[in-house]
């Protein structure tokens, strides 16, 4: 009965040990398990935050091209606009040209003019 008692005694410091070492064991995984869980918490956090500045980013990029689409055309018509007034101002100026010179016709004939009358 004695063998059998310390047999028994084994058996049970034998199972509280690996109770011990099991509920160790689980303690271990338990903080593990929060460490991985907070620094999941983290990394999706983190996640987030670069989906919404991706987001801003974008709307950025699309106002940005927008504004380089407006400048753009704005500096087609801009050169629209003076290949226009280069074509005016040529044609001011053989106007001009033309001009002058049936000023200076005219003043010659007037001069001619002036000159049959005076005889």
């Amino acid at each position: 009965m004695e063998r059998k008692a310390k047999s028994f005694d084994k058996t049970i410091s034998e199972m509280k040990g690996k109770v011990d070492r099991l509920s160790f064991d689980l303690d271990v995984s338990q903080k593990n398990t929060r460490n991985a869980s907070s620094e999941l918490f983290k990394v999706k956090s983190a996640y987030e935050e670069s989906i919404l500045q991706l987001e801003e980013v974008r709307r950025e990029n699309k106002t940005l091209s927008n504004e380089i689409k407006d400048i753009m055309d704005q500096i087609t018509e801009g050169g629209r606009s003076i290949h226009e007034i280069d074509k005016i101002r040529k044609r001011l100026e053989a106007e001009k040209l033309e001009l002058q010179s049936a000023l200076e016709e005219a003043e010659a004939t007037l001069e001619q003019e002036e000159n049959k009358v005076l005889r």
